[in-house]
């Protein structure tokens, strides 16, 4: 099996720093999580190992595919088959027992395809485990990537079932289009004020918006 290696890297220098103590409290947060998972739409984790730089680092299978954003670069890709993974996926986390989760960083970049072409989620270093014994605090903002995050979510910086949900929804954007949300906009601060307005380009291909009203 190839496999793929995540790791928390810090310069020497910083390895007695705030940064460095948060860093290695998030690794430890998205092992927690991620070791709890068992789906046919959730990327396994391997193993953990302390081999690389005297830190902590995740093992998965590599996929040769890649991520979701680069799988849909081919045209003749449909991204519908990988939405409904993606939403099965989510369901499994959110549905989770004893506790749900929630993911907190949907996007194309976090979902891998399968050699099948099957979709699987990863990229847990911001979910959020309900009612868990196991707490690290995250630093907020909550974390996520701006362009996918819900209003508010920038608002409260906490993930929610209902910021994934709202995330889903800007990946079946970001899939369709081949493009990031808000492809036109360049800084944090006109990024965050459209999400706030509800400021959202629409889809120039006549198909590309029939395929979101479907969905």
């Amino acid at each position: 099996m190839t496999v793929a290696v995540k790791t928390v890297t810090i310069p020497g220098d910083l390895q007695q720093s705030d940064t460095y103590r948060t860093d290695i409290k998030g690794a430890l947060r998205e092992v927690h999580t991620w070791s709890k998972l068992s789906h046919h739409n959730v990327l396994p984790l391997v193993g953990i190992t302390t081999d690389f730089d005297h830190t902590i680092s995740m093992v998965s299978e590599w996929m040769d595919n890649g991520n979701a954003r680069r799988y849909v670069q081919n045209p003749e890709v449909d991204p519908r088959p990988l939405l409904h993974d993606i939403a099965r996926g989510l369901h499994y986390l959110h549905t989770f027992q004893p506790s749900a989760i929630f993911h907190g960083d949907l996007k194309g970049q976090n979902v891998l395809i399968s050699p099948e072409g099957r979709a699987l989620l990863t990229g847990f270093g911001f979910s959020r485990v309900i009612n868990s014994s196991f707490s690290i605090p995250r630093p907020l903002p909550g974390g996520g990537t701006l362009r996918w995050m819900a209003p508010e979510i920038l608002d409260s910086g906490e993930p929610s079932d209902a910021g994934d949900v709202w995330a889903f929804g800007m990946m079946c954007l970001e899939l369709f289009s081949r493009m990031d949300p808000f492809p036109k906009l360049r800084t944090f601060q006109a990024i965050q004020h459209a999400i706030l307005e509800g400021q959202f380009d629409r889809p120039s291909s006549e198909e590309t918006r029939s395929r979101l009203t479907d969905c």
